[in-house]
């Protein structure tokens, strides 16, 4: 008989295999870039599907929160660049094999599967088919992100990561060959600072611009978003090379303040981007979408990796470590689910709730509900890949 320590096959089936726990705090930081994303999309369906109509603040608020996905692309990033530094550090060379491996048996299960329910579960638009290869491909970002072209629009975010993540090993085998720090903070740099320069050259690239063109030619590319991943490798280089340091020097409550001034300062410019003249929305746009999240996260995360407080112990509880290892299921099925609430949301606005209070049920309800779907893909698919991953990269 087993011991009564042991846990069962059963338990073993559907307990989390959790996310790696280096950082700590970042489960926290992880949800709350789920949480806002999950919000802003629930406005976005509520007014393309004819849902209640909200107050105007309500949705203008939640719709000044885009910046969720900034924050999930720098942590990408972050983590990547930690995992390949840490590589490079250790034995020299980094295991290109071994890498894609983990991309892959990491996101293509879960992806393709929920892509290919929702195709074979809904009758497509001749648009719809047109594009489903390219979001098996992963290029959903270099199509019209209309909402009735695609099956899974939201996907343009994971094609991005795909093809940014094509680059990796060449830029760690040009970074590991420069002969300085100074030498690949440089490098670096300038790699974010071409991510502005590019959206830069396509706002003066004509006279005038229709927002939702502008939006499709800036927003979703590879080449005009690649920014904030590259801040994330900044960020994991600089806190490899010198976590030490800025650790002491931030015990200092006056440097503390020094990091935190900029970075509340691009919070607030994120969160008011109409105190800018009208005539220059799209101009503010090009720094708004990379370069003012690039410095704001940069900044934060900073603070929050070499910080103490209840802030970090609140962000480091072990509840958020479980809730991030679902994020990425979470970010697949949030938009059916929410989707599906609609009629629901129209049903009691029609019996006179509050579409504020409606919103709020929504949100609430989505994130229950993704969450759970979140939890069946993780035990059915992605547990499985990964344990596939595993023997394929031993």
């Amino acid at each position: 008989m087993a011991s009564t320590g042991t846990p069962s096959a059963l338990r073993r089936f559907f307990a989390l295999d959790p996310l790696d726990n280096r950082y700590p705090s970042l489960h926290g930081v992880r949800f709350l870039a789920i949480l806002s994303v999950v919000q802003y999309h629930i406005t976005g369906v509520f007014g393309r599907m004819d849902g209640p109509e909200l107050d105007p603040e309500l949705a203008a608020s939640s719709t000044r929160i885009f910046f969720g996905m900034d924050l999930f692309f720098l942590l990408s990033g972050f983590l990547i660049g930690s995992i390949l530094l840490h590589s490079l550090h250790t034995t020299g060379r980094q295991d290109v094999k071994r890498f894609y491996l983990r991309r892959m048996f990491r996101t293509f299960p879960p992806y393709y599967l929920v892509l290919t329910l929702l195709a074979l579960t809904r009758t497509l638009t001749p648009e719809e088919a047109h594009n489903l290869p390219f979001e098996y491909a992963y290029l959903t970002n270099f199509t019209k992100l209309a909402s009735d072209d695609l099956v899974m629009g939201w996907g343009w975010s994971l094609a991005l990561e795909e093809q940014f993540y094509l680059t990796v090993p060449l830029l760690f085998f040009v970074l590991h060959r420069l002969p300085s720090d100074r030498a690949r903070i440089g490098l670096l740099f300038g790699l974010w600072s071409l991510g502005t320069v590019a959206r830069f050259a396509i706002w003066a690239s004509k006279p005038v611009w229709d927002n939702s063109d502008f939006m499709h030619a800036t927003y979703f590319r590879t080449y005009t978003r690649f920014d904030t991943i590259v801040c994330g490798i900044l960020l994991a280089f600089v806190h490899m090379r010198y976590g030490d340091t800025i650790k002491r020097w931030l015990t200092h409550p006056l440097h503390r303040g020094l990091l935190a001034v900029p970075t509340l300062g691009c919070l607030w410019i994120l969160l008011r981007p109409t105190m800018f003249p009208e005539e220059h929305t799209l101009l503010v746009r090009v720094f708004l979408w990379g370069t003012v999240t690039s410095v704001m996260y940069f900044g934060g995360l900073l603070l929050l990796l070499h910080g103490e407080g209840p802030h970090v112990r609140f962000l480091s509880a072990p509840i958020f470590r479980a809730l991030a290892t679902l994020g990425y299921g979470v970010y697949l099925v949030h938009v059916p689910v929410i989707e599906h609430l609609v009629p629901t949301a129209n049903a009691l606005a029609a019996r006179g709730w509050s579409p504020q209070l409606i919103w709020v049920l929504a949100l609430t309800v989505a994130m229950l509900g993704s969450l759970a779907l979140g939890y069946v893909l993780h035990v059915l698919v992605e547990k499985p890949a990964l344990r596939i991953r595993q023997r394929l990269a031993a």
